[in-house]
């Protein structure tokens, strides 16, 4: 009668190790494993690559999303100060998009200032020619410089020395366009050429030549627009030239 309990009892042991193998295989089988931290969403949006001349604000605003909101995901301190090259993450967008420059936003940067130092202001006349359109600042026209007639092809010369901010023919209107920075205060704008002879971060002085009269941009005949900026207000050249 033992012997028959003994056997009895390790039959009853040996079924239960069987199903507890049985139920973890099971368990393996059919993938019940302890839960795993699921990952982050991939962020939905496209990286912009900053171009020569282009500002935050305007990248923003071309995407329609918020400036300090991509300020705070790319970890940029001084929504001011990005660099050409940099890629800046646009949350939302599906493309990336074209992003125009504007005079205003060239005109305002700061230039290094090595050889930047000038107090005196005194600019001569870029080229010789008639006066077809004077600088106007009211509320029914609004003209930022003078428009001087010349022969197409007439040198241009720099009105005062200083470096060249820009030469290309990327804003629209101005064709091909040349700012030069004088001072930290004094820009210099000299559109519509037919060429440009100089290129940017070059330094050039006084009477220079650094471009040719034409037509480009938004323009019906060989001339010269012509601006003087202090601080990127555009004020009347007439009150400047020699």
């Amino acid at each position: 009668m033992v012997v028959f309990l003994n056997r009895m009892l390790k039959n009853i042991l040996w079924v239960s190790f069987l199903s507890i193998i049985l139920f973890v295989g099971g368990c393996a089988r059919h993938g019940v494993s302890p839960e795993r931290p699921s990952l982050p969403p991939a962020r939905k949006g496209v990286y912009h690559v900053v171009e020569r001349h282009q500002t935050l604000y305007r990248i923003c605003k071309t995407y329609g999303v918020d400036l300090k909101r991509v300020a705070a995901l790319n970890g940029i301190p001084d929504p001011s100060k990005i660099e050409t090259g940099q890629r800046i993450f646009i949350p939302g967008a599906k493309k990336v998009l074209k992003v125009e420059i504007y005079i205003d936003d060239v005109a305002a940067e700061q230039g290094g200032k090595s050889k930047i130092a000038y107090e005196k202001v005194d600019f001569i006349w870029p080229v010789e020619g008639k006066i077809i359109d004077f600088f106007a600042d009211v509320e029914r026209k609004n003209h930022q410089g003078i428009d001087i007639s010349s022969p197409l092809g007439t040198p241009i010369k720099a009105s005062n020395a200083g470096t060249i901010q820009y030469s290309n023919n990327t804003i629209k209107g101005y064709g091909n366009l040349i700012i030069i920075r004088h001072s930290e205060e004094y820009v210099t704008l000299y559109a519509h050429n037919q060429v440009n002879l100089v290129e940017e971060g070059t330094w050039v002085e006084k009477g220079q030549i650094i471009g040719k009269v034409g037509q480009t941009g938004n323009a019906t005949g060989p001339h010269l627009h012509f601006e003087i900026r202090k601080n990127n207000k555009a004020m009347d050249p007439m009150l400047f030239l020699k």
